[in-house]
């Protein structure tokens, strides 16, 4: 190799967390290598390598340090059995177009030191046009038969085709949500990514975080006093964390919390509420990020507790979001939710509340004849990012309550 096309191939960023930097066309015959020296391990029995491989997997990431973080968070995700792991950095900075490559072989211990699974890493950075035909360079070098996941590490761009090309070769999306800059256009964009003729599947972690908090709503009905209570909801206060000073002030930036939203549109979907176009009672005030709606629904059991099939007359409902100060929660995490039910000549009040704690909530009832002792219950595991990962990696359908749901939000905001 002439010196000049040595200082070429040296000049550029050092990423020693990606492994070894080669040319594009080196890919495949610098993985094979690393595999080679790993048989050679087992031959002098260093340890026993796992090879399982069930899907491709891309990650798109908008800067270094977000794909450096992603790239620690994959050893979590061993027992994911990825294939190979393609780290793609999308620099848009305006920088010319230019693609620099890096291989390594991911290895990590499943039961003890000895036993140890591997999967392949190409970390790609590229910048300028070379972001827009990026989809083609990773194409050819996917393993072949197995499904495509893509993981987009940032908010979603309206209009943009480099995105739609990611979205197109692949058989599932996974985003987070919470990441959304402004939850109104962005929920317009995931609402056109969510069309029954795609062949993809869209999953969003910000939507797994909220999994704990479905289910405790749910666990309040599961218990047969209380089940009745369900028809009689008819106030939802939902508080979210938000970082000093914001809760007495109107801000120049909106601020939203997709996780409120998106809580708030799975509520008003289970209990079949309708909005009441134009009612004084709304309040929209994304600089402070407090929301309100008037809703109604026909009296009588649920869509999903038709007992009798009885309707009733038409009863009203309001769902409230609003910012409640916390120091040790991340902007915009959910803290409390307040059911309010009236059942004829009965009350009750189902709450679920952080209490200064972010690790675990207290579940409480409030009825008339006294308040139920509270329970404590953990969401440390639920709420890890890597956890959640993981759990929407499992998911090989299509979740059609999600979907609904996004329709909700996104419905909620345009109210």
């Amino acid at each position: 190799m002439d010196i000049v096309k040595q200082n070429a191939e040296n000049t550029g960023p050092r990423l020693p967390w990606a492994g070894k930097r080669v040319r594009i066309e080196q890919v495949e015959d610098e993985l094979a290598h690393l595999w080679h020296l790993t048989a050679d391990n087992v031959r002098i029995s260093q340890n026993i390598n796992v090879r399982t491989s069930v899907l491709n997997f891309v990650i798109c990431a908008p800067d270094i340090g977000s794909a450096q973080r992603a790239s620690m968070l994959l050893r979590d995700l061993s027992s994911t059995h990825i294939a190979r792991v393609f780290l793609l950095i999308l620099d848009t900075s305006g920088l010319p177009s230019q693609t620099t490559t890096w291989v390594t072989l991911r290895s990590f211990p499943i039961v003890s030191d000895v036993m140890r699974h591997h999967f392949e890493q190409v970390t790609i950075l590229a910048s300028g046009a070379a972001v827009y035909d990026s989809p083609h360079l990773i194409e050819p070098l996917f393993k072949p038969d197995l499904p495509v996941y893509l993981w987009w590490l940032q908010d979603l761009p309206y209009n943009n085709a480099t995105f739609n090309r990611y979205v197109n070769i692949c058989s599932r999306v996974i985003i987070d949500s919470s990441t959304f800059e402004e939850a109104g256009s962005s929920f317009q964009v995931l609402l056109s990514l969510i069309k029954p003729s795609t062949a993809y599947a869209i999953s969003d972690l910000n939507w797994g975080r909220l999994t704990p908090w479905r289910e405790l709503v749910a666990q309040f009905f599961d218990v047969a006093d209380y089940k009745p209570y369900l028809g009689g909801v008819n106030r939802i206060e939902i508080e979210y964390a938000a970082p000093p000073g914001q809760t007495r002030r109107l801000g120049d930036t909106p601020f939203y919390s997709t996780q409120a939203m998106l809580l708030a549109a799975w509520l008003k979907n289970s209990l079949a509420w309708e909005f009441t176009h134009g009612s004084t009672l709304d309040e929209h005030d994304p600089r402070s990020g407090t929301y309100a709606w008037h809703m109604s629904r026909t009296s009588g059991p649920l869509a999903n507790d038709q007992a009798t099939g009885k309707l009733g007359i038409l009863v009203s409902g309001d769902i409230a979001l609003r910012p409640r100060t916390e120091t040790g929660l991340q902007p915009g995490t959910i803290c409390s939710v307040r059911l309010s039910s009236e059942l004829r000549d009965k009350s009750a009040i189902f709450s679920i509340n952080r209490e200064g704690e972010p690790d675990h909530v207290l579940t409480s009832v409030e009825l008339n004849q006294g308040t139920r002792p509270t329970r404590a219950v953990s969401l440390a595991t639920t709420q890890r990012e890597s956890e959640l990962l993981h759990n929407e990696m499992e998911i090989m359908s299509r979740d059609l309550r999600y979907e609904e749901t996004v329709k909700e939000a996104a419905n909620l905001l345009l109210e």
